[in-house]
């Protein structure tokens, strides 16, 4: 034979060898991908785009808007049962953030959280009466009336705040009222 017409022949007997071998030139089904030769459509989630874990969502924008509102979205029962008004984190109400947050409740939601960040920060009021930021950074050293101290709820007005070093020291509810007179108020 001629060298020419054996590698016809030898081609020809490959290719049939290789058909009736089964296919082995073929994945097969239930060959396992290795992790990192997946490619991008391992790591897509499955499902519409709406319900991707890579979508943004409405609970994305408010959690960036800052930690006491994603606290608030944390913990959305906090004030369920609750009397409507200002409580501290952890003042008779489960509260996953900071100590120094102040949390007002309406209808048994959370409306608002503020953290308190000067003196003492939130100061944990009697029971009945709303809790509130420390102002005195503002003040100098003396007592007050809850009324001299900006932003506090009126049902504290009657209270004798002690500040002394830019930070509430001591507390007093003034059975008869407070009677305010800058840095020297007294309980009447």
């Amino acid at each position: 034979m001629q060298p020419r017409r054996l590698l016809p022949l030898a081609a020809g007997i490959a290719v049939a060898g290789a058909l009736g071998a089964g296919c082995t030139f073929l994945i097969g089904f239930d060959e396992v991908t290795v992790a990192g030769d997946a490619g991008l459509d391992a790591q897509t989630p499955l499902g519409p785009p709406d319900v991707r874990i890579d979508a943004p969502s409405v609970l994305d924008s408010a959690v960036d808007a800052g930690p006491d509102t994603s606290d608030a979205l944390a913990n959305p029962d906090a004030c369920k049962g609750k009397l409507d008004g200002k409580y501290c984190g952890g003042d008779t109400i489960v509260w996953p953030g900071d100590k120094d947050d102040l949390i007002t409740c309406k209808t048994s939601l959370v409306s608002n959280v503020r953290l308190c960040t000067t003196g003492v920060g939130c100061i944990r009021m009697l029971n009945g009466y709303p809790d509130q930021c420390d102002e005195c950074a503002s003040k100098v050293d003396g007592t007050y009336c809850g009324r001299d101290m900006t932003g506090w709820d009126a049902k504290n007005a009657e209270t004798r705040v002690r500040c002394q070093n830019k930070a509430e020291v001591g507390l007093l509810l003034c059975a008869n009222g407070c009677a305010s007179n800058g840095a020297t108020s007294v309980c009447k």
